[in-house]
């Protein structure tokens, strides 16, 4: 079946082209500035922890000019350098008074993105005192449908009902905070399935934070704690690559795994740091003959098996980090040490049987003037091996940025908590590679960027290839902006690497586990255009081709999607809606967009098989402090009678599902 552009989508791509030069610009606001970071995130990507955190600055922002400058790196996607920048700024030049004037000191591009989250007032010491005082916080719950519902709800394999309930409460000033969330999925019996509970007060003396109940770390560039790192490689040239994240943040996202669940204290005494921590965690696990054979990740608790597998392993974690930073006129830098034990309470076939081990780390990182250097190297004593990273990040002319990276993570290393930079998975382990990454303001507003990474896998599959390959993957990005009203954004992806197949030999008898080449060309056009103060379209055309080299010949398998969508905003209403078009040969063609949510709900939809996908989300927002929001969807597919299979096997050709949920601030 091929592709087709449709008349309806023309004729709305040239009223896209229309309005841009109808209607006056309009300034850029950073939520549109990170929702194009979004639209080019990959599936592997933790965007649900970024949305959280953004819609809690939202509520108590930044101060640009009284911030310190772990206060500043608070904020995710602010790199230690720009950090940095600001703090050189106000020390030579004094408060920074703008957004534009932000822009001078960051760059145009980080200052959209990031600029609305800070706050620019010099408040005075009793406006100060109010505000450490005054009390926010906010309530949201959402319940979700789907139709028709699936096998395993009725025909009785699943305990619970066809909703999904999510709420979530949090309250805090600017020294003392906590978070409640409930979550509880499609098919699930238990209302609180899930509770995740934290409690947190920060800036009290040398008290930096201290947090009780659920917590993530992240020390270093992840290779033993990355738990705070948002994106995938290939989502940025040059954002993601060093992992820039506060070592201790309370746990607010519905994710019923990569946390901890204890306790942890930072004391900064000058400039030394330190962090404690200690966690006493059930995780669910499928466990064999009193091993553990894997820890599940899905938080699913449906079916007898499911239900049979939660809570049902202890993991105990204890460690410490201590850091130390050094600054003179010209040089920031810091230099940390991370120890931990980590413990199961039943042996672990991936440690060759152990119930756990112990984990160090040293890491290193410094700004001098318009360079910064990093590195973390990691080892794991069971089974025994050693990991590491090292790279830096310089302004090599105004408006160019390029970035360097080596990693080298050995087959045996075991982190269960790591979060490193990777083509691969994230676990840093069983990956050595080499990238590069430029960004470079061509025109004021015309940003190119492109990226370069050449890996290696010393096991290809350790159970059943234990060979090594190598690959290499190159992107190019664009962005152009022709006027405030209109954006263009391009992508190009090529990658080359190897996947283990079982394949039937010449013979045509025996079956063999080969690797398979696989070759993959990716182009993604996009456009928005904002036609007036309340309308904006957007529009996408993507193209993906995947090439594999099997014994029997190459085999290429193709996607396509289309997309139009309409964003119309008037009074207290928001109507978003879009109409995508697709054509996939198989899921490794499938294609992926960013798809506007319900708040703090990050959606990254899949488009594989052939059919129609279309949502409508309609948001209310009667009070300044209140918000309603609904969104239905639904997907036609010409290729299929049902959709999925076994107790998720829903009977239709046509998906669909409703979801409402409100937002109250206070």
């Amino acid at each position: 079946m091929m592709f087709q552009p449709y008349p309806f989508s023309r004729r709305l791509a040239s009223a896209a082209a229309l309005c841009v030069f109808i209607f006056l610009p309009f300034s850029a606001l950073a939520d549109e500035s990170i929702q194009e970071l979004l639209d080019r995130s990959e599936p592997e990507s933790n965007a649900e922890e970024l949305f959280g955190v953004l819609e809690d600055l939202r509520g108590q922002r930044i101060s640009v000019n009284l911030a310190t400058e772990e206060q500043l790196l608070g904020l995710p996607l602010l790199t230690p350098a720009d950090a940095a920048k600001i703090i050189d700024w106000r020390r030579q030049r004094g408060p920074i008074t703008s957004a534009a004037e932000l822009e001078k000191i960051i760059g145009k591009k980080s200052a959209e993105r990031l600029s609305g989250f800070f706050s620019f007032e010099l408040p005075t010491k009793q406006e100060e005192k109010k505000v450490s005082q005054r009390i926010r916080g906010s309530l949201i719950s959402r319940v979700y449908r789907e139709s028709p519902p699936r096998a395993g709800i009725e025909n009785g394999k699943y305990a619970g009902e066809n909703r999904h309930l999510y709420n979530r409460l949090q309250a805090s000033t600017l020294q003392y905070g906590f978070t409640v969330l409930q979550d509880s999925d499609v098919g699930e019996a238990d209302f609180d399935d899930f509770i995740s509970f934290s409690a947190y007060a920060r800036r009290i003396g040398i008290l930096d934070q201290a947090v009780i109940g659920n917590y993530r770390l992240s020390f270093g560039q992840g290779l033993l704690f990355g738990q705070g790192r948002y994106f995938s490689k290939g989502t940025d040239a040059i954002d993601g690559v060093q992992l820039s994240s506060r070592p201790l943040r309370p746990y607010a996202s519905a994710a019923e795994y990569g946390f901890l669940q204890g306790a942890a204290v930072t004391l900064s005494p000058g400039d030394f740091e330190m962090t404690a921590f200690t966690s006493s965690n059930k995780v669910d696990a499928s466990i064999d003959d009193g091993v553990v054979t894997s820890i599940s990740t899905s938080g699913y608790h449906r079916t007898a098996s499911e239900i049979e597998k939660k809570d049902n392993l202890t993991e105990r974690v204890s460690g410490l980090n201590l850091r130390y930073r050094y600054r003179s006129d010209d040089l920031d830098a810091v230099v940390g040490a991370t120890w931990a034990d980590y413990r199961y309470g039943l042996p672990f076939d991936r440690l060759d049987g152990d119930r756990g081990g112990q984990l160090a780390s040293v890491d290193a990182s410094a700004v001098y003037q318009n360079v910064q250097l990093f590195g973390e190297a990691a080892f794991s004593d069971t089974p025994g091996a050693v990991s590491w990273l090292a790279g830096a990040q310089a302004e090599l002319a105004k408006g160019v940025t390029g970035v360097v990276s080596m990693r080298e993570y050995a087959v045996d290393y075991v982190s269960p908590f790591a979060g490193a930079f990777a083509e691969r998975g994230d676990d840093a382990s069983n990956e050595e590679g080499f990238y590069t990454g430029l960004s470079a303001d061509v025109l004021d507003n015309l940003n190119l960027a492109a990226s370069y990474d050449l890996f290696r896998f010393p096991e290809l599959d350790p159970d059943r290839y234990a060979l090594p390959s190598s690959g290499h993957e190159a992107r190019l990005y664009a962005t152009w902006k022709p006027s405030r009203s209109i954006t263009l954004e391009g992508l190009y992806q090529h990658q080359e690497k190897e996947e283990t197949k079982t394949q039937t030999g010449p013979d045509t008898y025996r079956e063999y586990v080969m690797p398979v080449p696989k070759t993959t060309n990716r182009v993604q056009l996009s456009l928005k255009a904002r036609c007036s103060s309340s309308l904006i379209l957007k529009s996408r055309v993507a193209f993906k081709s995947v090439e594999s080299s099997f014994v029997s010949g190459l085999e290429t398998e193709q996607g396509r999607l289309f997309y139009q969508q309409i964003n119309w905003k008037r009074g207290p209403f928001t109507l978003k809606t879009r109409l995508a078009f697709f054509d996939t040969d198989s899921y490794d063609a499938a294609l992926y967009a960013y798809e506007d949510d319900l708040p703090l709900v990050y959606t990254l939809s899949t488009y594989y098989g052939q059919g129609k996908a279309w949502f409508i989300l309609l948001d209310y927002k009667p009070l300044k402090n209140f918000r309603l929001t609904a969104k239905y969807e639904t997907t036609w597919y010409s290729d299929r009678d049902t959709y999925s299979s076994g107790n998720d096997l829903r009977d239709t050709s046509s998906p669909s599902s409703f979801e409402l949920g409100a937002l109250l601030r206070f």
